[in-house]
């Protein structure tokens, strides 16, 4: 089961020799004792294996592609088998970076603590990360201030495409930042660049620059730097936990990069395919070309034989891969199956009718949010409803409404042909009724407001505000 992919583009001073430096140098370093492959001496070829059972770590060149693969394998007690695949392409000065595990039940999520892997860390340091479209590729955030912010600008109107993801995270209104964006840059290291806002002052000027359509007071924008996925606004409220807010984007960003098409060539699976392929079509020709002495055709066949032998040790191997491609299939399949008549959770919709799209999931997710206030902390009730909360992402449809009628409203002097268009996109149904105006909304009598044509006072738009919003939103 593929738990992490990602491309990243290399300096071509990265050598063939230093790559392997630097893998073997990872797995020397690691602060897990069982991941270390004792005794390792490497003799400098581009094909050798090292390690046991437990642990192995193998090298693999095919140089008709330019090519040098690593696979690190480490087999767990209970049989799970877990691989990390580094495949450097010199030809295209490209490195894939991949985490590959047994399918099980528990694997489906990422894990809360996730970071990208520590290779990608010495790639960096070392500067083998190239810029993405001039953008340094950092383990640190990029703070946005009065000087750069048309940076995050371009970012917001679409006018600069980065290949990596763009996470913004804004100030609240006191002038704090909402997570730990440290952190937050770490873990996302090689798979989406972190911008941060420096100030709370410069609010004005960025919206002024992309028409408000910027993220602010605290809240954090994922942008996808695609068309075919739609940017994602968190809303992070006060008692939110920010570790679990930015958990929840490692993961959006995580699930987003393994999406992500990975050309064949750049798996430990398509490098040995296209070895053994390779191979055999020069063993076949050989053995055309051999058979006019027996002893040429001896020999071929002999060497054909252990090809033949490999072949079918590799056909062995992605025979077990393919049953385990098919179990993951088999859960999905049956937690879809599972899931069908529940409205593909784990509540009923119930049978009200919704007025606009996403008005039942916006008020669900506004009364669990209003309720975690007054929770005790460290409490199951509040860790699983502010999980809900902070894993779904919470849309502006009420807010945005309430400030429509409030605008509309506040200064109300009676309904000309003007308001009574807006109040209709609104979903309210205007009619007469003697000295009043009912306003019904989306022509349920259930929701029927009475307005003064003439008001008597100068609260009374005011107070249609409030009963508005009060009733219906």
């Amino acid at each position: 089961m593929l738990l992490f992919s990602t491309i990243l583009n290399i300096d071509n001073s990265l050598t063939k020799d230093e790559f392997l430096k630097l893998v073997i140098e990872w797995n020397q370093g690691s602060r897990h004792n069982d991941n270390i492959i004792t005794n390792l001496m490497w003799d400098g070829s581009y094909n050798q294996k090292f390690g046991n059972e437990k642990v192995s770590l193998d090298f693999k060149e095919y140089r008709n592609e330019d090519i040098l693969a690593v696979r690190y394998e480490k087999k767990l007690d209970d049989g799970v088998i877990w691989n990390t695949d580094y495949i450097m392409n010199f030809k295209e000065s490209k490195m894939s970076i991949m985490l590959d595990r047994s399918f099980t039940e528990d694997a489906i999520n990422v894990d809360r603590s996730f970071k990208t892997p520590v290779f990608i860390k010495l790639l960096i340091e070392k500067g083998y990360v190239l810029d993405d479209n001039n953008l340094p590729i950092t383990m640190n955030p990029h703070w946005i201030n009065d000087e750069n912010y048309q940076m995050l600008v371009e970012v917001i109107n679409g006018a600069k495409v980065y290949d990596l993801p763009i996470v913004y995270v804004s100030k609240t209104f006191l002038n704090r930042t909402p997570i730990d964006v440290g952190k937050l840059s770490y873990a996302l290291k090689g798979v989406a660049h972190v911008f941060v806002q420096e100030d709370v002052s410069s609010n004005d000027l960025i919206r002024s620059f992309c028409d408000d359509k910027n993220e602010y007071n605290g809240n954090i924008g994922i942008y996808y730097q695609t068309d075919m996925i739609q940017k994602k606004r968190r809303r992070v409220l006060e008692h939110f936990d920010p570790d679990v807010v930015s958990q929840s984007i490692v993961r959006d960003i995580i699930h987003y990069t393994n999406q992500q098409t990975i050309p064949y060539l750049y798996t430990w699976d398509g490098v040995l395919t296209s070895l053994f392929q390779d191979r055999f079509r020069s063993q076949k020709a050989k053995r055309a070309e051999a058979e006019k002495t027996k002893e040429e055709t001896d020999e071929v066949l002999r060497v054909f034989s252990d090809e033949m032998n490999d072949l079918e040790e590799e056909n062995k191997r992605l025979t077990s891969k393919l049953l385990d491609r098919e179990n993951e299939l088999e859960y999905y399949k049956n937690e879809f199956f599972n899931r069908q008549g529940v409205n593909e959770g784990f509540l009923s919709s119930g049978t009200e009718k919704e007025f606009f799209q996403g008005e039942k999931r916006a008020f669900v997710l506004s009364v669990l949010s209003d309720s975690l206030g007054g929770m005790s902390d460290k409490t199951r009730k509040k860790h699983i409803i502010q999980d809900i909360v902070q894993q779904n992402e919470i849309d502006d449809i009420l807010n945005n409404r309430r400030d429509e009628i409030k605008r509309l409203l506040t200064d109300y002097k009676g309904i000309n042909s003007k308001l009574k268009q807006e109040l209709k996109k609104l979903g309210f149904v205007v009619s007469e009724d003697g000295t009043h105006y009912k306003l019904t909304y989306y022509n349920d009598n259930r929701y029927t407001i009475v307005m003064a044509k003439t008001p008597s006072d100068s609260r009374a738009g005011k107070n249609n505000v409030s009963e508005i919003n009060k009733k219906v939103l």
